[in-house]
């Protein structure tokens, strides 16, 4: 591997980042040179895996995911503009200096785009369930989508347009409204176990479901007292500190020892609410406090359902956003979580019920994540395009 070299095109957000961080990290002990872009606020977590730290010459503060990916068209909007601008910034640094092998997020276009123009291999790594036509029209993807296209249909034609006349004019291929979540590549390495992806044998060889690297990602941590629930909903709920507050007085948390990640929302919250049962943080080392958690209450996030399934514990999803949805739903339909629409009418003890009736499908799926090595699957299978020796033909097929 020494003497190979990775560009790493990255989205700068927790969730994406700690998802695959052990495989980067796999690759430069193998002594492979890894070129790894992102933001200032990611510095450290990149250094810590000894790859090269490359900060984004374009502002991502103009596009702030956490709360673009609430609504599915400020996200369309936010991504195209964004890929567009990456694209244009560095062409010129694939052009003249191209790597062995091109990685990028599943959000990250532009990487896509770069591989094609300056035909250099690609690997797209998708740390959300991977989306394809069959998801969208079997699953709770389909109606919201039309939904929002059919009110902000004259604004998205002109984007589309718009992306369009940019793909012409650089000779790149047309655009299409999926490649903006799951850019597939010539490989394209979903961070999910077969068994737990929605309509999996519909996707191409090209899609690899390698697993998780949670098993990679569980070191000693921070050690804490055992607590009833664990309530952490993610950035866009920390927001909205109220929303906490009506939340917190339903009967589920009545008399519960709870621990909650409220963001910056932390100290002001735990100033109006904070009483002996009630913990408020501005963040959590997760998986050192999963294990002492009874109850898990989440967004839906995949890692953090994943997570939560690793250690066998019950939870609650309260989606923010449309992927949310497809995650709790899947959860659900597993029966090792419950997606939840309301707490108003939700106690302790139908929730107890619930986890007991569901304990073997549980510990089924739990038997499922743990086995699925995901940074060993991903790391052998980019170890294959390293060591291929041309770029693919028509068929996806090395030469």
């Amino acid at each position: 591997m020494r003497g190979k070299r990775v560009v790493f095109f990255s989205t700068p957000a927790y969730g994406h980042l700690q998802a695959v961080y052990p495989v980067l990290a796999r690759l430069v002990r193998a002594g492979v040179r890894v070129d790894w872009y992102c933001t200032e606020a990611y510095r450290e977590l990149v250094t810590a895996t000894g790859a090269h730290f490359h900060p984004y010459c374009v502002d991502f503060s103009r596009y702030p995911l956490d709360r673009l990916t609430a609504d599915f068209f400020s996200l369309y909007r936010g991504l195209l503009a964004l890929n567009r601008r990456c694209y244009l910034r560095y062409r010129r640094e694939i052009r003249e200096n191209p790597p062995d092998l091109l990685l990028y997020d599943s959000m990250c276009s532009f990487g896509k785009n770069l591989a094609k123009q300056f035909r250099v291999p690609s690997v797209c790594l998708c740390t959300t369930l991977a989306y394809n036509l069959p998801v969208l029209l079997g699953t709770n993807l389909l109606l919201p989508s039309l939904k929002l296209i059919g009110q902000h249909l004259p604004q998205f034609l002109k984007l589309y347009r718009c992306e369009q006349h940019f793909r012409r004019r650089e000779g790149l291929p047309r655009c299409n409204l999926l490649d903006l979540f799951v850019n597939a590549g010539d490989k394209t390495l979903v961070f999910t176990p077969r068994a737990l992806q929605p309509f999996v044998r519909s996707f191409p060889r090209s899609f690899v479901f390698v697993g998780t690297t949670i098993r990679d990602r569980c070191g000693k941590g921070s050690v804490y007292e055992t607590y009833d629930i664990y309530l952490s909903l993610g950035s866009i709920f920390a927001a909205r500190a109220s929303e906490f507050e009506r939340l917190l007085e339903t009967p589920l948390f009545r008399e519960k020892k709870v621990i909650v990640s409220a963001g910056a929302a932390a100290e002001d919250l735990q100033k109006r609410l904070g009483r002996a049962r009630l913990t408020f943080v501005r963040r959590t080392e997760q998986l050192s406090l999963l294990k002492k958690t009874r109850l898990f209450v989440n967004h839906g996030g995949l890692n953090s359902v994943y997570e939560s399934l690793y250690f066998g514990i019950f939870q609650l999803c309260l989606p923010q956003q449309e992927e949310q949805k497809l995650t709790a739903l899947v959860a659900e339909r597993k029966k090792f979580g419950l997606y939840v629409r309301d707490f108003s009418g939700l106690t302790a003890e139908k929730v107890e019920k619930r986890r007991r009736a569901w304990q073997t499908e549980i510990q089924k799926y739990r038997r499922i994540l743990r086995a699925a090595d995901g940074t060993t699957h991903a790391f052998r299978e980019i170890s294959k395009l390293l060591f291929s020796t041309g770029y693919p033909d028509g068929k996806g097929i090395y030469l």
